[in-house]
C-alpha cells in the first residue's frame, strides 16, 4: 500500500521495480502519474488500473497500463442482469422444456404456511407436483439439498413444475412480479450505464433523481410516497437503487420495501461493509463497486476464477445413464449431486409428475436443473451425457 502524493513525492514508489504487479486505484489523474512513475523506475510487470471514467482508459493504456477496468460499468451490468430477464434469464436452457414446464419465484411471507417448514414435512412434490430447486437468501442462492432443507421466511423460493401446479403454490406464497416497468433511483455513472443497457434490451425504465436533467423522468426524493406513486413503483417488475450515499441507500431500502413489499429490490452500495445492512433493511440483491473490483483483481493478479455475481440456474437435457431403472425423485439424486430431475421426455410427451411405480427407461431423455457445478456432478455420478439435440 502506497500513501502519498505521487506528483510531489515520487520516491514513495521506490522499489516498485521489484514488485510482481501494480494496482493503480486512486483517482484517474493520480492513476496516470502512478503508471508513469512505475514505468520510469523500470517496472516491466503488469499494471492494472481502475478507472472511474471510461474516457481515461485510452490515456492510461498509452502511458503504460497493461489493463484498465471500469468497475462501475461492470456493477451496472450486474444490476441490469439481475433486474431484467431480457438481459439474463432466470435459468439458462428453459427453452428446452417448451411451454409444458415453467419456473416460478415466490417470496415467502412470514405468515406463509411455507415459512420455517422443512421440505420433507411440506411434501410439495407429492401434494402439488412441483420441485423446489432452492431459495435466494440475502442475495445468495442456496440449493435445496433434501427433505431437511428449511424454507426461510423472507426468502425467494425457486420452483419448477407444470404451469397449473405452480399456480397452486402461488396461493401459499407471494409471487414475484415479472411484468411492468423497471424503476431506477439514482442517475449517476452506474445509473446511466444501467439505463443504457436496459434501453438496448427494450426494457421500459422510469428514472428518479433529485434534480431535473436529461434522462430523468421524475425529479423528486425516492423516500417520499408521492415520488414512488408517480414512478408506479408498486407496478414495477424491479426497483433498483443506485444512490451515491450508502446511508441514504439503507434508509431508502427500508422505505421502498415497506411501500412495495412484492417487488424485487436491487441495491448498489459503495462499501462492501454496508451490504449486510442493506439485506437487513430488505434488499433482495446488493452489490458494491469494491466487490466488483476485488473480483476483477483476484482474477488477474492471482489467476482465481472470478466469483460469479449471480448463481444462475441452468437446465440441461441428458440421456438416462445410470438412472435407468430408477425413479427421477429418488435414488438420492439431489443429495448426491445438488441437481434435480424436473421432467422426463418419453416419446412425444414430457412428464412432470411421477407416481411411486414410475421407472426411468433407458431410452428416456431427462431434463435436469441445477447450478453449473451441480450439473457437472450429476453427469459424472450418473454417467450421463447430453442428449443429441442439446445446444
Amino acid at each position: 500500500m502506497v500513501f502519498g502524493k505521487l506528483d510531489e513525492e515520487p520516491e514513495v514508489l521506490s522499489g516498485v521495480e521489484n514488485a510482481r504487479a501494480v494496482v493503480a486505484n486512486a483517482d484517474d489523474h493520480a492513476n496516470a502519474i502512478c503508471i508513469l512513475i512505475a514505468r520510469e523506475r523500470g517496472f516491466s510487470g503488469p499494471i492494472y488500473a481502475l478507472a472511474g471514467d471510461p474516457l481515461y482508459r485510452p490515456p492510461m493504456l498509452q502511458v503504460g497500463a497493461t489493463e484498465v477496468f471500469t468497475p462501475s460499468h461492470v456493477l451496472a451490468a450486474a444490476l441490469a442482469a439481475r433486474a431484467s430477464t431480457r438481459i439474463s434469464p432466470p435459468a439458462d436452457g428453459m427453452h428446452l422444456l417448451g411451454s409444458q414446464v415453467g419456473l416460478a419465484e415466490f417470496r415467502v411471507r412470514a405468515g406463509s404456511p411455507l415459512a420455517g417448514k422443512r421440505l420433507g414435512d411440506l411434501q410439495l412434490r407429492v401434494r402439488y407436483g412441483v420441485t423446489v430447486i432452492g431459495q435466494w437468501v440475502c442475495g445468495a442462492f442456496n440449493t435445496a439439498n433434501g427433505p431437511d432443507t428449511c424454507i426461510e421466511a423472507g426468502a425467494i423460493l425457486v420452483i419448477v413444475g407444470a404451469q397449473a401446479n405452480l399456480e397452486k403454490v402461488e396461493r401459499l406464497a407471494l409471487p414475484i412480479r415479472r411484468s411492468g416497468p423497471i424503476v431506477l433511483a439514482g442517475y449517476g455513472e452506474v445509473g446511466r450505464k444501467f439505463v443504457e443497457m436496459l434501453n438496448d434490451a427494450g426494457e421500459m425504465v422510469i428514472v428518479i433523481d433529485r434534480d431535473v436533467a436529461p434522462g430523468i423522468d421524475i425529479a423528486g426524493n425516492v423516500l417520499e410516497h408521492r415520488t414512488m406513486e408517480r414512478a408506479r413503483m408498486r407496478e414495477a417488475s424491479a426497483v433498483v437503487l443506485a444512490l451515491s450515499n450508502d446511508s441514504e441507500g439503507v434508509f431508502a431500502t427500508a422505505v421502498v420495501r415497506d411501500y412495495a413489499p412484492q417487488v424485487p429490490l436491487i441495491v448498489r452500495a459503495n462499501r462492501a461493509q454496508n451490504i449486510p445492512r442493506l439485506y437487513q433493511a430488505g434488499a433482495d440483491f446488493a452489490l458494491s463497486v469494491g466487490q466488483v473490483a476485488g473480483q476483477i483483481l483476484a482474477y488477474h493478479l492471482r489467476g482465481e476464477q472470478a466469483v460469479a455475481v449471480e448463481h444462475r440456474l441452468k437446465f440441461i437435457r441428458v440421456v438416462a445413464g445410470l438412472l435407468a431403472g430408477g425413479h427421477p425423485w429418488r435414488d438420492q439424486v439431489r443429495e448426491r449431486t445438488g441437481a434435480v430431475v424436473v421432467a422426463v421426455e418419453r416419446g412425444d410427451r414430457v412428464l412432470v409428475e411421477f407416481d411411486d411405480a414410475f421407472m426411468v427407461r433407458p431410452d428416456d431423455t431427462l431434463f435436469v436443473c441445477g447450478t453449473p457445478d451441480s450439473l457437472e456432478r450429476y453427469l459424472r455420478e450418473f454417467e450421463a451425457t447430453l442428449a443429441d439435440s442439446q445446444y
